[in-house]
């Protein structure tokens, strides 16, 4: 369990430092990073109510599950972002709420229902029985919690603090520094790839 939880805040630092040096923007940063431990706090509800102790297979169902959950997040709040670029380039003729809420409704639903596809994979795990099922059914169930309560969050908890925190002007992607080396070293791959595929 130690271990487990040294790697669970390893994994935070990480993804918020990562988050931190894409978004290039920290309330915007702060959005995903909050979900996180929400999301693995409602998780340990539905635990405890099942009677789910806190060992290294159940704990490691949430450690597995953390790329996943935070994944909805970033991509609302990119998505809010190239939106709010655009609005702005376009003249802010509507609000800004309006931009936001529009940003949200383009992707919200696909981000949805994909962590849900990623819930539901997990289903067939539970089917396990005797030592398999003692051993496997702990990480399934915690893994299944964990996806399932970011879902929520992110059509509930993360459009809110969207609108709360994300103020000010916003990185264009075409202006980060980063993503400008990142594209200049992935176009050409690609166009190879493409053009070998012709």
């Amino acid at each position: 369990i130690e271990t487990l939880r040294h790697t669970l805040i390893e994994e935070l630092l990480i993804v918020s430092v990562v988050i931190l040096i894409f978004l290039w923007h920290i309330p915007s940063a702060i959005i995903p990073i909050l979900t996180i431990p929400i999301a693995v706090i409602l998780a340990f509800i539905p635990m405890h109510a099942m009677g789910l102790t806190a060992n290294i297979m159940s704990l490691g169902g949430i450690a597995i599950a953390i790329g996943a959950m935070v994944d909805a997040s970033i991509i609302l709040i990119e998505n809010i972002h190239k939106k709010l670029v655009e609005w702005e380039r376009g003249g802010r003729t509507t609000s800004r709420i309006d931009a936001l809420v529009r940003a949200m409704k383009e992707v919200g639903p696909s981000i949805f229902f994909s962590l849900l596809v990623i819930t539901v994979s997990f289903l067939p795990v539970f089917t396990l029985e005797a030592t398999e099922g003692r051993l496997f059914k702990p990480l399934a169930f915690t893994k299944t919690y964990s996806i399932g309560f970011s879902a929520i969050l992110a059509v509930t908890l993360t459009p809110a603090l969207a609108v709360l925190l994300i103020r000010g002007r916003v990185v264009d992607e075409q202006r980060h520094p980063l993503q400008r080396l990142l594209t200049a070293l992935y176009a050409p791959v690609v166009r190879f790839v493409v053009g070998g595929t012709r």
